[in-house]
């Protein structure tokens, strides 16, 4: 991750992704949106060439519902990005003993990890739901932003089997528990 990524993480409080990161994450998006378009593209070149036929009642279907899904899937791919924010007053090293706990416990390889960040990915097996995920973890200040989403690197899934959700909230729980 770099330094552009993290200072654009800890201003917006989203992590930012990469043109290849974001073609692999979104992909579900385009692939939504290829019936539509082909489709629009048909009509619009039917139109232009003076040889346009009525849209049929069934036919709408398939501009509507794969669009409208698209769509969904936008948002909901975007709202993954957002990180959860922890508020501590615990220092590094005490962060860092959290940290490397959960990671221990929930099968975490840490790959980077410096005052500003921590990157985190998961190597789960054939049969446990998820092709891994990506832990990406912020210090700022008297904050720690958290977030897990299915890893960019591998191939596009829209579901971890609860997996990110576990990550962040594993991590969110002892990071409170410590702090009391």
């Amino acid at each position: 991750m770099t330094s552009e990524k993290v200072k654009y993480g800890l201003e917006n409080r989203e992590l930012k992704l990469s043109f290849w990161e974001k073609v692999q994450h979104y992909g579900i998006v385009g692939f939504c949106f290829i019936i539509p378009a082909t489709l629009t593209f048909m009509y619009l070149k039917d139109y232009f060439e003076n040889s346009h036929k009525p849209i049929k009642s069934g036919e709408i279907w398939f501009l509507i519902i794969p669009a409208l899904l698209g769509i969904i899937f936008f948002y909901l791919q975007k709202s993954r990005l957002k990180f959860k924010e922890v508020n501590t007053n615990l220092n590094k090293s005490q962060l860092k003993k959290i940290i490397d706990k959960v990671a221990e416990e929930l099968e975490w390889y840490i790959y980077k990890s410096n005052s500003k960040v921590i990157l985190a990915k998961t190597h789960p097996g054939f049969l446990s739901g998820s092709w891994g995920e990506q832990i990406t973890i912020l210090f700022d200040n008297k904050k720690v932003l958290i977030n897990s989403v299915c890893d960019l690197d591998k191939k596009s899934s829209l579901v971890s089997m609860g997996r990110n959700g576990q990550n962040e909230n594993k991590l969110i729980e002892e990071i409170k528990k410590a702090s009391r």
